[in-house]
């Protein structure tokens, strides 16, 4: 699968390589009940859910964000981002010895 990236200011960003923190945060939004969230709060959680999973919140933070990226493309960008971490994860996980 190809890295997602965000454009900020015109300038591709790649996310860093996921750690256990990006794992658990997408895990738990997977298993929020977000029924009784606002528009707003939903949307909320996803910027962070972004922020955390580029690993650089030097370049990718909630102002850079709210600049650079149109708001139709967040959510497909939360999903791009957790499909890669999955990816990359797992493929990993396949280099693994396989017990005898």
């Amino acid at each position: 699968m190809e890295k997602p990236f965000i454009k900020i200011d015109g300038k591709k960003v790649y996310p860093a390589p996921p750690k256990m923190k990006v794992w658990r945060a997408f895990l738990q939004s997977v298993e929020e009940n977000n029924d009784n969230a606002t528009l707003e709060e939903f949307l909320d959680r996803e910027v962070e859910l972004i922020i955390i999973g580029f690993g650089r919140p030097d370049v990718v933070n909630r102002e850079a964000i709210d600049e650079n990226v149109d708001l139709a493309d967040i959510v497909p960008l939360v999903k791009a981002l957790f499909t890669w971490i999955q990816t990359v994860t797992f493929e990993k996980l396949q280099d693994l010895p396989k017990n005898g």
